[in-house]
């Protein structure tokens, strides 16, 4: 007989009723999900925040005209950098005219941008027709090497970057989404409990 009521007693328990244990699970599922963003995004925090352009040999610069009488300061090429991101698109850096790179030239990133983000770094000769590719890097390391120029970076550690970074990976949409659903579902058990 003793056996039956503790039964009876557990079987009407509201601790171990199914919408109980959903709840658990879904502040769970909550706890989880913003230690995960906290953890990722501090992992994706590392930004972009200036590139420097070297030209390793001054002689080597594309010219834009080789014309006569023209000067030569109008002859230096007009550089332009992009971050190629790795969903596919591109975020143009601008364009410095007339310019040499043997003395470095420099773009400041005045929003910081993801260093996860980014697929590679492509500096063009800019033209009115075509824009020709002079060399293109992954963004791997603090300098790199490419086809007669060197890439310098400067990074430092955004937390926003890291967060913004985070919604853009797979797991970072998959755990937002689960972050979503166990709210809306400990929001109904909330409602249904008090109603």
């Amino acid at each position: 007989m003793d056996s039956i009521t503790q039964f009876e007693t557990e079987t009407t328990n509201p601790k171990a009723s199914p919408w109980h244990i959903c709840g658990w699970i879904c502040a769970i599922v909550i706890g989880l999900s913003v230690l995960s963003c906290l953890v990722l995004s501090a992992i994706q925090s590392v930004a972009f925040t200036e590139i420097t352009i070297t030209a390793l040999d001054r002689e080597a610069e594309p010219k834009d005209h080789q014309l006569p009488y023209v000067k030569q300061l109008d002859a230096l090429p007009d550089y332009d950098l992009r971050l190629i991101l790795r969903r596919g698109d591109s975020i143009q850096l601008g364009c410095k005219p007339n310019s040499s790179a043997a003395d470095g030239l420099t773009w400041h990133l005045y929003t910081p941008v993801g260093v996860a983000r980014v697929s590679t770094i492509r500096l063009e000769e800019q033209d009115k027709v075509i824009s020709d590719t002079l060399a293109e890097v992954d963004s791997n390391g603090n300098s790199v090497t490419h086809n007669g120029y060197r890439f310098d970076f400067t990074t430092e550690r955004s937390f926003l970057t890291g967060v913004e970074s985070f919604f853009e990976l797979p797991i970072g949409k998959a755990i937002a989404t689960g972050f979503m659903i166990a709210v809306l579902i400990l929001a109904l058990r909330i409602y249904i409990a008090l109603h």
